[in-house]
């Protein structure tokens, strides 16, 4: 899994003058990257010594749907932008937030998001990695939030710091993680994806658990915005 995501960061930071190049590069990119999370959960779920019930099976499932959609829509939402250029980050978290809720919501398992912040500006090329973190985070929230099926609440937030970091956080209203768990080094495929492109964007990752809920939030740097600060 690792040396997948090292190719497809070389692979994301290939230069192209031609955006359809450009555009077909990250395409490759998270396909590349979508084969090796499905082939790891498929060996995951060979090891399970105890039986997979209709309820786990219908959730992989949709979390496999739910992250080709977010590839698909971002393929759709980028094929014109500059890879060098600069984009809004809001509008892409929004109507890849409303896909995901389509995908993953169930009647047994309500979902909503709140988004809030500002219109924040990022690197075109930046915009992926971040949505899919988004996406990652979404299906690890499905998952374990609310084990009794307790509506779920996710927040979105992308806002200026006051050290001039654009900081983007994602919470749930849930129970949070295990009191051992280290966000470090702990946890499934889904954190090592995260965790692989937080480092990829060069951001700080922190995640801030307790029984109200879990945070993941991200700090990049101003030098990485568009002109080497925040707009």
């Amino acid at each position: 899994m690792d040396a997948v995501l090292a190719k497809s960061r070389a692979i994301h930071h290939m230069p192209s003058s031609d955006p359809v190049a450009e555009a077909n590069h990250r395409i490759a990119n998270s396909l590349t990257l979508l084969v090796s999370m499905v082939r790891m959960q498929a060996s995951a779920a060979a090891r399970r010594s105890e039986p997979v019930t209709a309820a786990d099976m219908r959730l992989a499932l949709e979390a496999v749907a739910a992250r080709i959609g977010t590839i698909g829509q971002l393929h759709r939402m980028l094929s014109l932008a500059p890879h060098d250029g600069a984009t809004s980050l809001q509008p892409h978290l929004r109507d890849v937030s409303a896909t995901l809720v389509a995908a993953l919501s169930s009647p047994e398992q309500q979902v909503r998001v709140e988004h809030s912040g500002s219109d924040c500006l990022v690197l075109t090329r930046q915009v992926q990695p971040l949505v899919l973190i988004l996406c990652e985070v979404f299906i690890n929230a499905m998952k374990y939030a609310h084990p009794t099926g307790v509506p779920l609440t996710i927040s979105v937030d992308c806002n200026s710091g006051p050290d001039g970091r654009l900081v983007i956080s994602i919470s749930d209203d849930g129970i949070g993680l295990p009191d051992a768990f280290d966000h470090q080094k702990d946890g499934g495929l889904g954190f090592r994806v995260i965790r692989s492109l937080a480092a990829e964007l060069g951001a700080e990752l922190s995640v801030e658990s307790s029984a109200l809920g879990l945070c993941f939030r991200l700090s990049l740097p101003a030098a990485a915005m568009p002109g080497g600060k925040l707009s």
